[in-house]
């Protein structure tokens, strides 16, 4: 569990968090209101193994209008629900939990329908030991019209609703399972990463081609007939677009679940796997692939933490590969995770006492001296694209010197 000197260093930054947090009176997520939150079994399961993702379904109703839910899960925000479970043995917190995050996108108008968010256990919580949990959850995504953008403090959250007790059975892992599984997760992120081919049957293809000529050849559909063909091509192709759309999103959603299927593995096969897969993806990345930080909040399930340490440590500085955000905050993180079970969030890692801060300058500085040293070693292309992230850092260095000394890095 965090210390009190932790605890202050969230309220230095004046970030409501999670662990700090007083509870609302109410157990079934109503605070009083005619919303609520209610926790359910994701797919009805309730039985796992050390090292299964645990997944749980936050689930949201109304009797009126004028409520959303905030739906967010993207992993390179930190997570705002906080989970909580008895007993207090068995298990540990790995990563703080936030309150007052700003309002995204993925935000749903809470009606009629009931909306169901589904709650990762394992990017906050690693259980250690087999046995029954009881898990309630407190978050703050049912909001009011009014209140949607309200920033919560340590001493109020007036949007967070506590749920009701699930409990879950936790059983010990079969090992002998690990080696195999872990092989085809690593074949299907790396089949996954490939970009898609052509994959148009003959007739689709004849009607893409079809268009293609008609538009080339400036038919406008200046008569009836014209005009009849053109539409139906276009809703043709349309329905190809809109199948092609579906395989990827996927393909996608498959990748998704793959990387998290290894975050939460916790043996040496799966330490290896996720040091190479984490060193492996580039800087720039698309979004809707990317696996880099599913992976690095599994750092904390893995058991053999000197040999995550040592992995990252050689990748960081192996002249063969590339540095990049989520490499060295996955070596970051492993170091920590040598001295204490749980990790410092972005968030806060650069707050705390000055010398917390000028530790963690000087510790920033050693990792990019070691890039630096390794930049002759380097082949050309690599070399400068090394010196490109070096370049975009908010923290100096002599390819950016015109960064103030006192920056911190982005």
């Amino acid at each position: 569990m965090p210390t009190p000197k932790f605890q202050l260093t969230c309220l230095a930054l004046g970030i409501s968090c999670g662990l700090c947090l007083g509870q609302t009176p109410n157990g079934d997520g109503s605070a009083g209101g005619d919303a609520a939150v209610r926790l359910e079994p994701h797919d009805g399961r309730t039985q796992f193994k050390i090292g299964d993702p645990v997944i749980l379904d936050l689930v949201f109703t109304s009797q009126s209008s004028g409520y959303i839910v905030k739906t967010d899960n993207n992993p390179y925000l930190p997570v705002s629900d906080r989970v909580d479970i008895t007993p207090d043995g068995g298990w540990v917190r790995t990563h703080v939990s936030f309150r007052g995050q700003p309002l995204t996108n993925a935000a749903a108008n809470l009606a009629s329908d009931p909306i169901r968010v589904p709650v990762l256990l394992n990017r906050t919580i690693t259980f250690l030991e087999p046995g029954h949990y009881e898990v309630t959850i407190t978050t703050e995504r049912l909001r009011t019209l009014e209140n949607m953008s309200r920033a919560t403090s340590l001493e109020n959250c007036e949007p967070c609703r506590e749920t009701n007790a699930v409990g879950i059975d936790i059983s010990d892992p079969d090992a002998s399972e690990e080696q195999a599984l872990v092989a085809s997760l690593v074949r299907e992120l790396e089949d996954t990463a490939k970009p898609l081919g052509n994959d148009l049957s003959p007739d689709e293809k004849e009607v893409v081609d079809q268009l293609d000529m008609e538009l080339q050849q400036g038919n406008t559909g200046s008569t009836e007939a014209d005009k009849k063909r053109l539409e139906a091509l276009n809703q043709k192709v349309g329905e190809i677009i809109i199948r092609q759309q579906s395989t990827i999103e996927k393909r996608n959603d498959a990748r998704r679940e793959a990387a998290v299927r290894l975050a939460c593995l916790d043996g040496d096969d799966a330490v290896r796997a996720k040091a190479h897969l984490i060193a492996a993806e580039p800087e720039y990345v698309d979004p809707d692939i990317s696996i880099a930080m599913i992976l690095v909040d599994g750092l904390a399930n893995s058991r053999n933490k000197q040999l995550q340490l040592s992995l990252l440590e050689q990748a960081w500085r192996d002249p063969q590969m590339l540095p990049t955000h989520a490499l060295q905050t996955a070596l970051r993180q492993a170091r920590e995770l040598t001295q204490k079970d749980w990790v410092t969030d972005e968030a806060v890692f650069w707050a705390g006492t000055p010398e917390e801060h000028q530790a963690a300058v000087e510790e920033y500085q050693r990792e990019i001296n070691e890039i630096i040293a390794t930049l002759p070693l380097r082949s050309e292309s690599n070399r400068a694209e090394t010196i490109k992230y070096l370049k975009a850092l908010g923290f100096p260095n002599p390819f950016n010197e015109s960064q103030s000394p006192t920056s911190q890095p982005k």
